[in-house]
């Protein structure tokens, strides 16, 4: 017999959603979010966490899944979490937890055993330990693990109902949340990203030189990277020449746009002033957010009018999770093609 659970599920989801705490990164701590997870029958779960770089496993057991959190090398980081012994361990998925001592019904509470919201620890710091030894001097406290993790219930399907049987859990929706103190590899990670993307915004000497000597009026404008990177290479106009684009403010007000310079040699501001293409106005540049250089065909815009047929390479300028616009040299002049949102 194979039941999925109902309204001992409101009961849990309502549980839930009382304990329901921020799944947020804080000052030295990482934090995950699996949120709508599925498992079903014999199989395990697994979910491979990049930062780091460990595996969030379901473990398919006789009744149900055991909470696993493996690092690189398959060492169970949760394998402290109290109780060590005795009553029901919050790692235990098991379908027998949700039923009464003799199978025929939910469980009230004559079964000792962790409900709807599963509470376990772990601790990085037992990497390449070999594992928890608990009489070990000095070892890791399991009662004070700096990892904590949460993982509710969402909804299940129990089988083997029958009095007398012991239920078994054969379907899981689930999500879990797992904080913990950043780890070496993460921190090297973000020096990393940090180094990087310093790099990208850094206005070089060179760069302040090259745009110069292209026409960029320093004691009218300055270059500015609130754009990342500082800096586009491409063919803006398919003469086989290297062009750049670089975003600028006016220093008078702020006001932002973009120095376009082709070949190195003719330089132009553009979203300053007027209206490019049919939408384009200056007042978009004020907003946008990020960056990239387009190659290739032009796709169809929002506007139902047809793409332009570009000349050589395009910028693509826009708003974060909304619209953005595609900047192009006609021949003549840079006009705009809007994308949409």
């Amino acid at each position: 017999m194979r039941i999925f659970i109902t309204a001992a599920m409101l009961a849990v989801a309502a549980f839930s959603s009382a304990n329901a705490q921020p799944c947020e990164p804080s000052e030295g701590r990482s934090a995950m979010l699996l949120s709508s997870r599925e498992v079903a029958g014999n199989r395990d779960f697994n979910e491979y966490l990049e930062g780091p770089e460990w595996t969030f496993q379901l473990k398919r057991a006789p009744h149900g899944w055991d909470i696993r959190l493996n690092d690189e090398n398959g060492l169970d980081l949760t394998q402290m979490t109290p109780p060590l012994r005795g009553a029901p361990n919050p790692r235990q998925l098991y379908g027998w937890h949700f039923r009464n001592a003799d199978n025929t019904g939910a469980n009230k509470g004559d079964v000792n055993a962790p409900q709807g919201l599963r509470l376990f620890g772990f601790d990085p710091a037992l990497s390449g330990t070999g594992g928890y030894r608990p009489n070990d001097a000095g070892g890791v406290n399991p009662e004070n693990q700096p990892g904590r993790g949460a993982l509710t219930i969402e909804d299940m399907g129990l089988a083997d109902l029958a009095p007398g049987e012991k239920a078994r859990m054969n379907y899981l929706k689930f999500n879990v949340c797992m904080t913990w103190p950043k780890t070496d590899k993460e921190k090297q990670k973000e020096a990393a990203e940090v180094a990087a993307m310093t790099e990208l915004r850094k206005v070089t000497p060179e760069l302040i030189e090259m745009m110069g000597d292209c026409g960029l009026d320093y004691q009218t404008y300055q270059i500015t990277p609130y754009l990342t990177p500082v800096e586009l290479g491409g063919d803006f106009d398919a003469d086989d020449a290297h062009d750049q684009a670089v975003p600028v403010i006016r220093k008078a007000d702020g006001k932002r746009g973009l120095f376009l310079c082709r070949a190195g040699t003719w330089g132009q501001v553009v979203g300053m002033t007027g209206r490019m293409g049919a939408h384009l106005t200056p007042a978009y540049f004020d907003s946008i957010d990020w960056w990239s250089l387009h190659t290739g065909p032009a796709g169809q815009g929002a506007g139902g009018t047809p793409p332009p047929a570009l000349k050589g390479d395009a910028i693509l300028i826009g708003k974060e999770g909304a619209s953005s616009v595609l900047i192009y040299w006609t021949g003549d002049a840079y006009s705009a093609y809007w994308q949409g949102d």
